[in-house]
């Protein structure tokens, strides 16, 4: 799937979603955005991580995974419902818990 120029420019069509967790006034407010590509799938692209660190514990070596101008690879959507759930199940069952432990430490 990532072969070279997955995510070249070319591949989008420029529209874009800004999709994000928000559930209530105590949930922690993260975005990430959904890029649409000419075959009207979305690119889900998270750019908040905290630092490097965190990009490693979460995704190792694959940096094929990050784009500098998009941020994070977190999947593929066909629909707006769906970017929102992709993105909002990674914060819940991947960043938060990581987030969590670390600050434990």
């Amino acid at each position: 799937m990532f072969e070279d120029g997955y995510f070249s420019n070319e591949n989008y069509t420029g529209d874009h979603l800004h999709i994000n967790n928000w559930t209530d006034d105590l949930t922690p407010y993260l975005e990430a955005v959904a890029w649409e590509r000419q075959d009207r799938s979305m690119d889900i692209f998270f750019d908040d991580l905290e630092d490097h660190e965190e990009f490693i514990a979460l995704f190792g070596a694959k940096e094929h995974y990050y784009d500098e101008f998009k941020g994070v690879f977190l999947g593929n959507a066909k629909t707006d419902d769906d970017a929102y759930e992709v993105f909002r199940k990674w914060v819940a069952n991947v960043l938060y818990p990581y987030r969590d432990r670390k600050d434990n430490r």
